[in-house]
């Protein structure tokens, strides 16, 4: 399916639209017309340092964590076309209302999700609920951004 998205902003259009309705840019010239699931570029997501989250997120305490975790969600979401899937904001719900128990079946389903992007069938989802069992669970919060780095840059 091929929808329309602004140039500026990549917020997706109506067919017939003058304006974007997020960022106001006119929309004569400037349409770009992309797959929603396939393709080198994805609207609403881009590449994240991966280095720079770690930092981040052991200087925050893991609040940045927290942060890291809706995005690679809702991102992980829009790559896949899961549009009824757990949004990254009720991930974190689940997992401040569980005390992190829901974390660990997110890292599984997350694992899952990565070999998907990947094309393949494995047990990524068994290592990342290994590793959350272990108190590493930010390693496979890496290992997910590296997946979407990749799919953005066309690996996949």
């Amino acid at each position: 399916m091929m929808s329309k998205f602004c140039k500026k902003c990549g917020t997706e259009l109506n067919d017939d639209a003058k304006f974007c309705t997020s960022c106001g840019e006119r929309m004569e010239q400037e349409v770009v017309v992309r797959s929603n699931i396939t393709g080198n570029s994805f609207p609403g997501i881009s590449k994240r340092s991966i280095p720079l989250a770690i930092i981040l997120s052991i200087v925050t305490c893991t609040i940045y964590m927290l942060y890291w975790e809706v995005k690679l969600t809702d991102e992980m979401n829009k790559l896949l076309g899961k549009t009824n899937a757990t949004s990254g904001v009720m991930a974190l719900i689940y997992t401040i209302i569980t005390c992190g128990i829901y974390a660990i079946y997110w890292l599984y389903k997350m694992g899952q999700n990565v070999d998907e992007v990947k094309g393949k069938t494995g047990d990524t989802g068994i290592l990342y609920l290994i590793l959350g069992f272990i108190g590493l669970g930010i390693i496979p919060l890496a290992l997910i951004q590296d997946t979407i780095n990749d799919k953005l840059d066309g690996v996949y």
